[in-house]
């Protein structure tokens, strides 16, 4: 693939070596994020690119690197849709109102214990979070468009910890201005974009984003 893109052909050694590199960081990806996370797509991208450093050895070198990751975006989806989970919502919570109407749904709920959980995937979804005294909490979205509002929701003296992880899709959260927060962004190949602003008030608990993006968009509001 380095040599189609022009990239390197001079310097084998150096391009050998940063083969070994990328191949360590993908089979790292594949069990992190493919077996680690039941995704197929963390399983099939990566084999794609793999197959794209040692296409001429495949006997697919007359094959376009390109065609050759959507052929393995493509396959990952078709087995995500075949075996993978039904559109979902999964939420941890100890009471909860669900409703549902045209393949979109939404859920409004409140904890006791201070924590939370939503996954969403392959769907349409929107959460509404009541939680009191919030100290942890955890989106996914994979696949899918998600959009959870935090109104409702105050936090631990101690403060709070949200884990979001938004994978091919399209995440939305809402924050309220009033909470203090502070933004821990890893993108990859997608965006996080923040609008508005979050309170500067040190009296109040502090509460910690920390977002993992990757091949998708991720907007956090603070209204």
């Amino acid at each position: 693939m380095l040599n189609k893109m022009g990239i390197l052909t001079a310097f084998p050694p150096v391009k050998l070596m940063l083969k070994v590199v990328l191949i360590a960081i993908l089979i790292y990806f594949i069990i992190v994020n493919g077996f680690g996370k039941r995704s197929f797509l963390g399983v099939t991208v990566p084999l794609g690119i793999i197959a794209c450093l040692f296409s001429d050895l495949l006997g697919i070198g007359m094959v376009s690197p390109v065609t050759i990751i959507l052929v393995s975006v493509l396959v990952g989806i078709g087995l995500s849709m075949i075996f993978g989970h039904t559109p979902r919502v999964n939420v941890a919570s100890t009471k909860y109102e669900h409703r549902q109407s045209n393949g979109f749904s939404s859920k409004e709920y409140s904890d006791s214990e201070g924590t939370f959980a939503v996954d969403n995937s392959l769907g349409e979804r929107t959460a509404y979070m009541s939680v009191n005294e919030l100290r942890h909490g955890k989106i996914e979205n994979a696949l899918g468009s998600l959009t959870v509002y935090l109104n409702g929701t105050s936090l631990d003296e101690a403060g709070a910890t949200i884990d979001i992880d938004n994978g091919l899709g399209k995440l939305q959260v809402y924050v309220p201005k009033e909470f203090r927060v502070r933004l821990n962004a890893d993108n990859g190949l997608g965006s996080i974009n923040t609008h508005g602003t979050s309170s500067t008030d040190t009296n109040q608990p502090l509460l910690t984003l920390n977002v993992d993006n990757g091949l998708g968009t991720t907007d956090i509001y603070f209204e």
